[in-house]
């Protein structure tokens, strides 16, 4: 289970504090996908994961042009649905990310 409180995650009794506040975040299968909150210059790629020992394993990589084009947009939430991850950008585009290396694999809209 995931508590989130503000800029700490609490889970399996582990709890982690971070620099930014926690928007969202997401279990599957070991690792748990966080979204952070960014400042006016935090930068889009605001999408980590970490193992259940709070280890990071990877940051969201960029959307590739021919996918995400060039617009650019920090993330507001994620969810895992049947294994599929899927982080959601401001401007209402559903990115499904690779779990094992935080690349992003496809794109729809949901606005």
């Amino acid at each position: 289970m995931i508590e989130i409180q503000n800029n700490k995650i609490l889970l399996d009794g582990k709890k982690l504090q971070f620099d930014n506040k926690i928007i969202e975040a997401a279990e599957h299968e070991g690792k748990v996908v966080i979204v952070f909150e960014t400042d006016e210059d935090g930068g889009y790629d605001n999408v980590f994961c970490y193992t259940l020992d709070l280890q990071l394993l990877w940051r969201i990589k960029p959307a590739p042009v021919a996918i995400g084009g060039t617009a650019r947009s920090p993330y507001v939430g994620v969810d895992i649905v049947d294994g599929n991850c899927r982080a959601i950008d401001f401007y209402g585009r559903r990115f499904r990310v690779n779990l094992e290396n935080g690349e992003i694999i496809s794109k729809d809209i949901v606005r």
